[in-house]
């Protein structure tokens, strides 16, 4: 789909930034065709940063914030049973611990973003984690789906930590690398864990590597139980002095993050997982009439959509919004969304509680966008300004 702009700001704004993976090195760039997919789709692990300019439509909702990753650590602490030495690496968002030895580096990277872990080895190889969101059936049946060009060369049963899962020895025919690939499923969790060649080796053959790649499978373990499965969260958004907008509340999916930054008096809150992002943007901006094809004539400030598809539902607190495919560019797409108003017969940009859009990728799985509508649809505004702290 080509892009379109359908409104032009009046004044200069900075576009939206989705959210950027950090670098990762050779031969991760080779990887592309390769990553674990959810719902028969690969996920995608992007190696560089990517900065992608959006063309706005109707553009003075939406201000442009940057995500601090913060839901990843590293610590000496005990948390599992670790091999002496070794340090542990926890990440909240996606509800597992693991331990590396002492040679071994975390590459810089967006844990809680795209679920994905890059270690470095001290034997010329890459250990990368990946987690996400397990399609429905069994892993045999994630196994049976893949069409990504690689085979099994081998396959056993392997335990991470106390799980039960599969290790393969693979042959990735695009990229002609040789990697060792762990699968585990918990629940609707899926934990992929992969041993890369690198420095310009295709295969990996050093026995000693082979053994501290299970030595750390094998402190695999959850940091909760309860996170899995269907569980739903509860969040608070903070209320910023000098905004219009109240303050919200809504659940989403524990598999999902939730980061908020208050800048400027601007509050951007973004809900998010893998390459998919809902942005609730509050800043003092004008409003804009959405002109769908069933709007009568206006005059005023508007923007035309009348040749966009809407999808048009009720949220539970009782507010009628559309959405509506914007635009992609490059490897990322944009919906953008109105709410209808209380006393006349338009929609209108932004919505009650500030501007709302999705970030996706341009290939999106709609399955995924439902889920994300399912979120928006738990949106409520609070009447008072909220004293807690946003959880």
């Amino acid at each position: 789909m080509e892009p379109e702009t359908i409104y032009q700001p009046t004044v200069p704004v900075d576009p939206p930034s989705p959210v950027s993976p950090a670098t990762s090195t050779s031969p991760l760039d080779k990887l592309s065709h390769f990553k674990p997919k959810a719902s028969a789709k690969l996920v995608y692990l992007v190696a560089g940063v990517a900065i992608i300019f959006i063309t706005l439509a109707l553009a003075v909702t939406f201000f442009g914030g940057s995500k601090k990753s913060t839901t990843g650590s590293s610590s000496n602490s005990s948390s599992v049973d670790a091999t002496a030495g070794f340090t542990t690496y926890t990440n909240i968002p996606h509800f597992y611990s693991l331990a590396i030895p002492p040679k071994w580096k975390i590459i810089e990277t967006s844990p809680s973003q795209e679920g994905s872990l890059l270690i470095e080895t001290d034997n010329q190889a890459i250990m990368e984690v990946n987690s996400f969101k397990a399609p429905d059936g069994s892993l045999d049946d994630y196994l049976s789906s893949l069409q990504d060009g690689r085979s099994a060369i081998k396959s056993s049963a392997i335990k991470a930590g106390s799980y039960d899962g599969v290790e393969r020895s693979e042959s990735w025919a695009k990229t002609g690398l040789q990697p060792i690939v762990t699968y585990v499923q918990i629940q609707d969790k899926m934990y992929i864990f992969t041993l890369l060649p690198s420095a310009g080796k295709n295969a990996i053959s050093s026995e000693s590597l082979l053994r501290d790649y299970h030595s750390v499978l094998s402190t695999f373990a959850l940091t909760s139980t309860t996170g899995l499965g269907k569980d739903w969260k509860e969040y608070l958004t903070s209320k910023v002095d000098g905004l219009t907008f109240p303050g919200f509340t809504f659940t989403h999916p524990q598999s999902w993050a939730v980061t908020e930054e208050s800048k400027d008096k601007n509050l951007i809150i973004s809900v998010y997982r893998n390459n998919y992002e809902i942005r609730i943007t509050q800043a003092e901006v004008g409003k804009a009439v959405c002109l769908f094809k069933d709007s009568p004539d206006f005059q005023g400030s508007s923007g035309d959509l009348r040749s966009k598809e809407y999808t048009e539902f009720t949220t539970g607190a009782g507010i009628i919004i559309r959405r509506y495919f914007n635009q992609n560019e490059g490897d990322k797409s944009t919906i953008f969304f109105c709410q209808k108003e209380t006393d006349t017969p338009y929609f209108s940009t932004p919505t009650q509680l500030g501007g709302v859009a999705y970030y996706v990728p341009a290939k999106y799985d709609l399955n995924i966008v439902k889920e994300m509508d399912e979120i928006v649809k738990t949106f409520a505004p609070v009447t008072a300004s909220p004293s807690a702290t946003p959880q």
